[in-house]
């Protein structure tokens, strides 16, 4: 190995080092991801390259990371494992140099009519012994075929890659498993009480419906979302004699009642991915003129995702029937809504109630419509992780 060579192997693995630094620190993998496909377009002279991952519930390869003129018209194509260049790779688990895709049966033909394909360059991402996903280089620049060189520094990106990748799936897993245990927690509590059956399925949809018009980020949305499932947790620690009397609870009931909200932030302050939800469990009930409960905090200093629960709140409680008081028609719960906006409700969520509800729009299934565009965009954002 002459002095060049060696120079240039020194750079490759400083390069790789660089990179792997890189994907453990950051929190922005997509962009971490797309970073070390423009290096690797770099180090072999390629034209453009992508990172499959495998989803194997359904046997498809989808697209991780796609670059390119032609990503925004392929970025949602699918692959069947074993159809295809890259699907036959990620069947096999073993790399391939394809110098000219026209002469391989494999061959399906570009997706998008602005990018020929000549040549292939597919490492599969193996992690634990399994491959999760293709790493593919397209169209060598500098000459007519990848070489094994190039070949063997693919194969040096891999690793990193596929590790990255695998963290990912992880997290993505241990997410669902968080919201689902939220969720699960805060369905056993609303079972205890029979008369309230669906109230939290409606807060949620009602909040989501008010926090969209209000313009949150995704981001709050969803602290929104799990706050709302979570809000009346504290209830757990409620006697069954309060919580399901037949009728008006007395002072010293009420009293038992309204620690609710503190017990509830206790609950969740105790575990660390939920205290950004805390001022939600404890502050719904907070009013802007300091009636409210358990703090006696007044206008702004009550935090808005709590403000809105508030209203989301009022309007189904107000809707709903109990054994000791009939439901109000929708009508006559929008027209108090908008009676103590600016003394118990917040004004500004109390107009996007108004807003909304004259529209037609305050309703579950717009609710649910929020939902579903919120759990699109979260996999949009995290790219599915």
């Amino acid at each position: 190995m002459d002095a060049a060579e060696l120079e240039r192997r020194l750079a490759e693995q400083e390069t790789l080092l660089e990179l792997g630094l890189a994907l453990a620190e950051t929190l922005d993998l997509r962009r971490v991801l797309t970073l070390a496909l423009e290096q690797a377009e770099q180090v072999c002279a390629a034209e453009t390259s992508s990172i499959w991952e495998l989803d194997e519930s359904a046997g498809e390869l989808f697209f991780r990371v796609v670059r390119g003129a032609a990503a925004p018209e392929i970025g949602n194509l699918r692959i069947p494992v074993g159809e295809g260049i890259v699907g036959s790779v990620a069947a096999s688990g073993r790399a391939e140099v394809i110098h000219d895709v026209t002469a391989d049966p494999r061959w399906i033909g570009d997706a998008s009519g602005s990018f020929d394909t000549r040549g292939i360059l597919a490492v599969p991402l193996v992690s634990r012994g399994r491959t999760i996903g293709v790493l593919q280089m397209l169209n060598p620049v500098d000459g007519d075929s990848f070489s094994d060189d190039d070949l063997r520094r693919m194969r040096l990106f891999a690793g990193p890659l596929a590790h990255a990748l695998e963290n990912a799936r992880l997290y993505a897993r241990l997410q669902r498993t968080f919201v689902e245990t939220v969720t699960a927690m805060a369905d056993a509590v609303e079972r205890r009480d029979p008369y309230t059956g669906g109230h939290l399925h409606r807060v949620v949809a009602y909040s989501l419906v008010l926090g969209e018009e209000l313009g949150l980020s995704v981001a709050d949305l969803e602290t929104l979302r799990l706050g709302a499932t979570l809000h009346d947790i504290g209830k757990i620690g409620v006697p069954d004699g309060v919580l399901l009397k037949p009728g008006p609870l007395d002072a010293s009931e009420a009293e038992i009642m309204r620690r609710h909200t503190a017990d509830g932030a206790a609950i969740v302050q105790r575990i660390e991915s939920l205290r950004p939800l805390v001022p939600i469990v404890r502050n719904h009930h907070e009013r802007l003129d300091g009636s409210g409960y358990p703090d006696g905090l007044t206008g702004d200093r009550i935090p808005l995702p709590a403000r809105i629960v508030a209203v989301a709140d009022t309007f189904d409680a107000m809707t709903t029937s109990r054994p000791y008081r009939r439901a109000l028609v929708a009508e006559a719960a929008a027209a108090e809504i908008r009676r103590v906006a600016g003394a118990h409700l917040c004004p500004g969520v109390a107009a996007a109630f108004d807003r909304l509800y004259s529209a037609g729009r305050f309703t579950i299934q717009e609710g649910e419509r929020v939902q579903g565009s919120l759990s699109a965009q979260l996999d949009r954002e995290y790219n599915r992780w």
